[in-house]
Order: C-alpha cells, then structure tokens, then sequence
C-alpha cells in the first residue's frame, strides 16, 4: 500500500532556482571562502626570508611549492632543450587531461569502473607530487 506525500505543509514559492536561489547560494559561499582564507592569513601567516644580501653568492632562489615540479624538470633539460620543460610537457599534460573524456568514452560513473581515466589522472597527479618532493628536497 503506498501512501501519497501530505501536501498540505508544502509551501509554493515563487522563487525560482536561477537566477535568485543559486545568487543566493553564491553569495553566501563567497563569505565562507572569504572568511576562511583571513582566518587561514591570520592563523599563518608567510613567512619571510632574510632581506636581500648582494654579496651572498650562495644564495640559490628557488620558486615556490607550486612551482616546484616545473623549476626541477628544467634540470633535465637544460639550455636548448628546455623549451620541453617549459612548453612542450605542460601542454601536452594539459592537452592528454583535456582529451581524457574523449578517449575513454566508459559511461560508468564509479571510479573503480574506469581504469583508464582514473590511471592516468593518478599518473598526472603523482608525477607532480613527485617531481614537487624532488625539487623541494634537492
């Protein structure tokens, strides 16, 4: 026996979803985000080197963490060939990662049902992890 919902405490608004709920839901995020991040800035705040010494030649600047993995590639091109650090394997991450929905054309939604993409995304995730510990610790 199915029961059918009581719709008398239904309210009928006339709201509609977009623009004025999902502004909205915008809105509020952006002042979570907001909020967040000053907590984040206060809590940690950046720390600073010392100020620059122009007769310090040992001094070796290094990018930051998010640059990490692109700064070591270039050791292993160097000079003519670092156009492949800069240029060529960027882009040709970006491209593969972009072109991923196209080859692996699986409709299944569960990760474990997708190998390929989710082979490929551990592979482009875990060589920038690896090359970022690599160029922090060299």
């Amino acid at each position: 026996m199915k029961t059918q919902p009581n719709t008398d405490k239904l309210e009928h608004s006339d709201e509609t979803f977009y623009p004025s709920f999902l502004f909205k839901e915008i809105v509020v995020m952006m002042l979570i985000f907001i909020l967040v991040a000053v907590i984040l800035a206060l809590v940690f705040p950046v720390g600073l080197e010392d100020p620059a010494d122009p007769t310090d030649n040992l001094y070796i600047p290094k990018p930051e963490w998010y640059f990490m993995s692109l700064y070591q590639l270039l050791k292993y091109f160097p000079g003519k060939l670092e156009i492949i650090a800069t240029a060529i394997i960027p882009s040709g991450g970006i491209i593969a990662l972009l072109l991923l929905p196209f080859i692996d054309k699986n409709t299944e939604k569960r990760p474990t049902k997708r190998p390929v993409a989710m082979a490929v995304m551990f592979l482009a995730v875990g060589a920038i992890i690896f090359w970022t510990v690599v160029g922090i610790l060299s």
